[in-house]
């Protein structure tokens, strides 16, 4: 389907290049189907390039997503630039931090990579019309997850880091009564500094309530996956964790609107979790919200 937005950008930005010749870097049909509306471009005079572009400041200020994208995840931003052509993907990136957009193009198809034009020719385009473009690329993310956090910081790093040390202790409070020679390689296969932790939680296991364990037995059986790195299994179990509050009504809604600031990897094993979780006991959620420090600021 064709987004008007995404290509009023596209001609404005070939169009102020100041010749037909990008076009050619476009397929034979998109190049005919813009061909037109770039020579429009191409032939306005000064003045009537002010008063459109007075408009369209005023209309874009208002309808941006004011506190940009730049605490998103990269893997989100790859995606919602899928498919679009190599001049709007540059034009979209050079508004993000140089690390941010360093790392997104690394993730982007080589052929994307290779077609980019690169910023100094982007510095022939208007102004307004760079703005524009990123508003299409703003728009394409509120359109994946309408209900972000917007402005959110999210050090993933350090999320990382609690989600396995959670992950640690689930994944050996499953294998405590099905087997300890499992549960004691378990523990040998993880580093000497984490062991204390799993090991302090486990001696209360005994007078653990039944449903604590069984959820944490459920993870080996639908959760786990199979191949799964030493660390990945951490943080995977992690994972299992946190999909036990996309089923609590209550909280769904405020979890969701973290995940464009994690990876989109984790996001997808997040949902197809849920899908294999039953519901958890009452406080689970915001007891596990609250380690995270994401609890909702009314809670």
């Amino acid at each position: 389907m064709t987004d008007p937005a995404r290509d009023a950008a596209l001609v404005w930005a070939l169009g102020t290049r100041g010749s037909l010749d990008d076009l050619e870097g476009l397929t034979e049909d998109r190049a005919e189907s813009l061909r037109e509306a770039v020579t429009k471009v191409l032939d306005l005079g000064r003045e009537q390039r002010v008063a459109f572009a007075g408009r369209e400041v005023r209309r874009l200020s208002a309808s941006r997503l004011r506190r940009g994208l730049e605490g998103i995840d990269p893997s989100w931003i790859v995606e919602a630039l899928r498919g679009e052509e190599p001049h709007l993907v540059a034009v979209a990136l050079i508004f993000l931090p140089t690390p941010v957009r360093r790392t997104v193009t690394k993730l982007l198809p080589r052929k994307v990579r290779e077609a980019m034009p690169d910023r100094k020719v982007l510095e022939r385009v208007d102004q307004l019309w760079l703005v524009r473009c990123r508003d299409v690329l703003d728009r394409r993310i509120q359109a994946l997850l309408p209900d972000l956090q917007r402005g959110a910081q999210i050090d993933v790093s350090a999320l990382k880091d609690r989600l396995c040390a959670i992950g640690r202790i689930e994944a050996a409070l499953g294998l405590y009564r099905v087997g300890r020679a499992a549960l004691a390689r378990f523990i040998a296969n993880m580093e000497a500094d984490d062991r204390p932790a799993v090991q302090e939680e486990l001696k209360a296991a005994d007078a653990m309530a039944d449903s604590r364990v069984e959820r944490a037995e459920r993870f080996w059986g639908r959760g786990a996956g199979v191949d799964q790195k030493t660390e990945d299994l951490h943080l995977r179990a992690g994972l299992w964790q946190l999909a036990h509050v996309l089923i609590v009504e209550q909280y769904a809604a405020h979890l969701r609107s973290y995940f464009l600031y994690l990876p989109r990897r984790w996001v997808q094993e997040l949902e197809l979790m849920a899908d294999k979780v039953r519901e958890p006991e009452e406080g689970f959620a915001e007891q596990l919200l609250g380690r995270l420090d994401w609890l909702p600021e009314d809670s």
